[in-house]
């Protein structure tokens, strides 16, 4: 990407997450003692998130591409690229070599990822170990949303504990929990993780010196 078309895709993103924020302010809180009732709720709730995060997945490989091909942050600074190519799809395809998909869920392969094709993954290792937790916690919530296996409803009470301290008794669905009212943030569950998503984002295309 250009400066220009730098700035126009951080201003993009500013504007969808201005967006879902404004949305969620019109969500009423969910109980943490009893099971939801508001069950049309709870799936609107899980679609913002599900969009929120598939667009911070298509953020942080754009990025990538970006700053692998010699792209620079929006203060300018240059990233110190391994591979000596400017085009963003032939980059795509060294990239991801041998497999199907890299993977921009996780925040371990994306800083694994970032570490390999540039020097000391900068910028992108360190703005994702800032919120790894939480990061991999939104992980966990998609991955409990798209299915109802054993290993993501395994991982759907770790972020349970998390942030509530303790798994419900009761079932409770990534609707509910992300609809909680967080003490400790004075904010809905789901909208501290919309803000951990676009912070690291912003972050990565402006890191602070």
């Amino acid at each position: 990407m250009t400066p220009e078309e730098l700035l126009v895709f951080s201003n993009s993103i500013s504007a969808r997450h201005t967006a879902a924020i404004s949305t969620l302010g019109e969500i009423s809180p969910a109980p943490d003692n009893a099971p939801s009732t508001e069950h049309q709720v709870d799936a609107y709730v899980e679609a913002i998130f599900l969009r929120a995060f598939t667009a911070y997945e298509n953020d942080m490989e754009k990025l990538f591409l970006h700053y692998v091909t010699g792209g620079r942050t929006a203060t300018g600074i240059p990233a110190q690229s391994y591979l000596s190519i400017t085009d963003e799809t032939h980059a795509r395809k060294l990239t991801k070599a041998g497999f199907k998909f890299l993977s921009w869920a996780k925040p371990t392969e994306i800083r694994n990822t970032a570490e390999h094709y540039l020097h000391q993954g900068w910028p992108i290792y360190d703005m994702m170990n800032a919120k790894s937790q939480d990061l991999s916690d939104c992980e966990r919530i998609r991955n409990r949303i798209a299915h109802n296996s054993a290993e993501a409803s395994s991982g759907f009470k770790i972020v349970q504990r998390n942030h509530l301290g303790t798994e419900r008794i009761f079932d409770i669905t990534p609707g509910q929990f992300l609809r909680i009212r967080s003490v400790r943030l004075r904010k809905l569950i789901v909208t501290h993780y919309l803000e951990v998503m676009n912070d690291t984002v912003n972050a990565v295309i402006s890191p602070p010196p």
